[in-house]
C-alpha cells in the first residue's frame, strides 16, 4: 500500500513553503503547530513523488488522505485501473455560512432545551451577519480575531465574550474546523463572587409574603431548585412522609432535567410542613399552577413584585439567588461538596460549589490569626492593640454544637462536617433556625 503524507503550505520569511505536519507524544498530528495554510496529500507513484490540493481544513485533509489510500490500495490489488489522463472531479461548492449555521440550529432545537437553542440563535445569527455569504472555510483566524475585538468594543463583558467564543468553537468544529479556541486570542475570564441574601433581607422580604407567595419562594431558598424545576414540580414529586422531593422528567410537557438526570433531595421540616398544608388550587398537577391550571410563567415578576413591596432593591431579588444561598448556606452548615454538588444537580462541583466559600467557617480562624512579634512592636508603640480587645464572636463551630442538640437522639453528636451517608437525615428532620429559613414565623415554631 502507498503511503500517503499530509503537507500543508504556509508562508515563512515572505515565502510560501510546503511543511509537514508535526506530530504529538502520542502519534496523533498537532494540527494547531503551524500557521494558517493550504494542505495537500503527497504519494509516491512509479517513483515520482505526486501532490494534490486536499483543502484548508483538518478534516477535509484527512478526509482527502483516507480517499487516496483507499486509491492506491485498490490500484495495487488490481481492482480499478490506473488512469494517468483522468482528471479530478471538482469538488461541489462547499455551502455558505448562513446555511450551515440554518442546519446546525435545526439540530439543537431538536436535541436541546428551547432555552439553549435561543441562546445558539442569537449568537450564530449575529456570527452570521458578519461573514453574511462567506464559506467557513474562507474565514481566516485574523478575521476571527477581529471579530472577537468587536464584540469587546460593542459593550460586551469579558464572560459574555467567551460565552459566544465558545457556542462558534462548537458550531466551527462540528463543520469542520476543530480547535478553533486554541487559535484564538480571547480576553480573561472573570469569575464573580456567589450571590446570597442576607439575613436582613429575607426577613424582610418573607415578611410582606403572603401564604401562597412563602410558600413558592420558600420552595425556591430550601431545595435551591431552578427556575423550571419548580414550574413543573407535581404533587406526585413531594413525599412529605419522606421528607423529599423529586426532579423528574415531565416528556408530555417537553420538560426535562438539565443533564437529563433526575434527582432527589431531603427537604427541612418548615417547607414538609408548608407544601403539607397547602391546598391543590387549580390543578392536580402542578404544585404552583397558574389561575387556568397550567403551569405558571411569571415567578421572577412576583420575586420583584414582594421584593418592592418589602422596600428592598428589586433589581437584586431575582430566583437565581435564592439558589446560590441555598447552597452557600448548606456548605456553611457542615454539608461537605459532593452532597451538595448532587442536591444541586452539578456536573461538576468545580463549576459552582467551588466558588460557594464557606466564609463562616473561616471567622474564627482569622480571628485567632496573630504574629506576635508585630503585636509587641504595637503594643511599644501606644497602639491601640495595648487596649483590651472585645470579647471575640462566638464561633462557629459552637454554633454547630448548639444547634446539633435539636438534632434526634439517633443522629445527635455526629459532626455535620464529616458525616456523609445520613447527611439527608440531617436535614429533614433537622428543624433549621432562622439562619436559612429566613422569615419571622420560623422564630416561634422554634420557641
Amino acid at each position: 500500500m502507498g503511503r500517503v503524507n499530509i503537507v500543508k503550505q504556509i508562508k515563512v520569511d515572505g515565502k510560501w513553503t510546503l511543511r509537514s505536519i508535526p506530530k504529538k507524544k502520542s502519534g496523533h498530528y498537532d494540527w494547531a503547530a503551524l500557521p494558517d495554510g493550504d494542505y495537500f496529500v503527497e504519494w509516491r507513484e512509479h517513483g515520482r513523488r505526486r501532490r494534490q490540493p486536499a483543502g484548508n481544513t483538518a478534516a477535509q485533509a484527512m478526509e482527502e488522505q483516507r480517499r487516496k489510500r483507499h486509491e492506491l490500495e485498490a490500484h495495487a490489488l488490481g481492482l480499478a485501473p490506473r488512469n494517468e489522463t483522468s482528471q479530478v472531479v471538482p469538488a461541489a461548492e462547499p455551502p455558505s455560512v448562513r446555511k450551515l449555521i440554518d442546519r446546525y440550529l435545526d439540530q439543537i432545537r431538536t436535541l436541546k432545551k428551547p432555552n439553549t437553542h435561543r441562546k445558539y440563535d442569537a449568537v450564530l445569527t449575529r456570527f452570521a451577519k458578519v461573514f453574511d455569504g462567506r464559506t467557513l472555510d474562507s474565514i481566516s483566524t485574523e478575521e476571527l480575531n477581529d471579530y472577537v475585538v468587536a464584540l469587546m468594543k460593542s459593550g460586551m463583558s469579558a464572560n459574555t465574550v467567551l460565552h459566544n467564543v465558545v457556542i462558534i468553537a462548537q458550531f466551527c468544529k462540528r463543520n469542520g474546523r476543530p480547535g478553533l479556541t486554541r487559535l484564538l486570542h480571547l480576553p480573561e475570564k472573570i469569575l464573580p463572587l456567589p450571590l446570597e441574601y442576607t439575613e436582613e433581607e429575607l426577613a424582610a422580604f418573607f415578611a410582606v409574603t403572603t401564604d401562597r407567595e412563602r410558600e413558592l419562594f420558600s420552595t425556591f431558598l430550601l431545595t435551591g431548585f431552578r427556575e423550571q424545576e419548580v414550574v413543573f414540580l407535581f404533587w406526585s414529586d413531594i413525599n412529605v412522609k419522606l421528607r423529599t422531593i423529586r426532579v423528574t422528567s415531565k416528556p408530555h410537557l417537553g420538560f426535562s432535567p438539565k443533564r437529563w438526570e433526575e434527582r432527589e433531595i431531603p427537604i427541612p421540616v418548615e417547607l414538609a410542613r408548608l407544601l403539607e398544608a397547602r391546598p391543590h388550587l387549580h390543578s392536580d398537577r402542578f404544585v404552583f399552577p397558574s389561575p387556568t391550571g397550567n403551569r405558571v410563567h411569571n415567578m421572577l415578576l412576583k420575586c420583584k413584585a414582594v421584593a418592592e413591596r418589602a422596600g428592598l432593591d428589586s433589581e437584586k431579588f431575582d430566583l437565581k439567588t435564592f439558589r446560590s444561598t441555598y447552597a452557600t448556606r448548606m456548605l456553611r452548615s457542615g454539608f461537605d461538596v459532593r452532597t451538595v454538588q448532587h442536591w444541586m444537580g452539578h456536573k461538576s462541583w468545580k463549576r459552582r460549589c467551588g466558588i460557594w466559600c464557606p466564609r463562616a467557617m473561616f471567622t474564627t480562624g482569622l480571628i485567632r490569626l496573630s504574629c506576635p512579634a508585630l503585636l509587641r512592636a504595637l503594643i511599644r508603640q501606644g497602639s491601640p492593640f495595648n487596649r483590651k480587645s472585645p470579647p471575640a464572636e462566638k464561633p462557629f463551630a459552637a454554633t454547630v454544637d448548639a444547634l446539633s442538640t435539636r438534632l434526634p437522639d439517633r443522629v445527635r453528636g455526629l459532626n455535620p462536617k464529616n458525616v456523609l451517608g445520613p447527611a439527608s437525615l440531617l436535614v429533614s428532620e433537622y428543624h433549621l433556625p432562622p439562619l436559612l429559613f429566613g422569615h419571622p414565623g420560623s422564630l416561634k415554631s422554634h420557641a
